[in-house]
């Protein structure tokens, strides 16, 4: 007879981003000291934002940021244990900037309002929309824009489980156009021109339709679109909740 001598395996470290990653995150901070005088979260999270407008995401590694803050990169690993948690927190402070939207508001105008101003912010630092995929937005500041759209979508009387299903859809449709917009799905105006061209000169035979309506779907620029899928998606949640108040 022989035992099993495999020892059992020890789980690793939660994954940067992760729920558990912030969980853990959240409760070192309430425990820290902060140094007088120190280095904080806040200050390397800030000047990573500005390295990475200046000279985009590539540019940020932690020892071009040490260089930015003029500080021993090495003093960064007290705060962020890699490059990949310091972008997940600066993806956080970047949110910050968002201004929220007066609770005083119908629910409609303050999901539109919220949606462009979060366009805005993320328009604003297009060198860091791709880094907010690589984590879960579980940061203070982004639980401070949940907190606040989900209240207002509850104190007006969304059922929770709809208010909830309506905060995800604006938020990841902001996401979404501002991903695609980083990604170099924008189209600047001669981008455009150079479209219509290419679908004007198709084929009647197999693209007829694309052909007669060239101008037309190059048309709009990207903000033109964002208002108009915003406007569209708000108009839907608003039949829905007439739907709600009737059923």
């Amino acid at each position: 007879m022989t035992s099993d001598s495999r020892t059992p395996s020890v789980p690793g470290p939660p994954e940067p981003g992760s729920p558990a990653w912030w969980q853990a995150r959240y409760t070192e901070r309430a425990r820290r000291r902060p140094r007088a005088g120190g280095l904080t979260l806040a200050r390397i999270t800030a000047g990573a934002l500005e390295l990475a407008d200046r000279d985009g995401l590539d540019s940020l590694t932690m020892r071009s940021l040490g260089d930015h803050l003029q500080v021993r990169h090495t003093s960064l690993y007290r705060h962020v244990a890699s490059r990949e948690e310091l972008l997940i927190e600066t993806v956080d402070h970047m949110l910050g900037e968002i201004r929220l939207p007066s609770l005083t508001t119908d629910w409609q105008t303050g999901l539109e309002e919220g949606a462009r101003e979060f366009r805005r912010v993320l328009a604003a630092h297009p060198a860091l929309v791709p880094a907010l995929t690589t984590g879960q937005l579980l940061g203070p500041h982004a639980l401070r824009a949940r907190e606040h759209a989900l209240g207002q979508l509850l104190d007006q009387g969304w059922d929770p489980r709809t208010a909830v299903h309506v905060y995800l859809t604006v938020t990841h449709f902001v996401i979404g156009s501002a991903v695609l917009d980083s990604g170099g799905a924008a189209r600047t105006g001669p981008q455009r021109a150079a479209m219509t061209e290419l679908f004007a000169n198709l084929s009647p035979r197999t693209h007829p339709v694309v052909r007669r309506h060239a101008d037309l779907l190059n048309a709009p620029d990207g903000e033109g679109e964002f208002a108009f899928g915003l406007r569209a998606l708000t108009a839907g949640l608003g039949r829905l909740r007439t739907e709600e108040i009737d059923a």
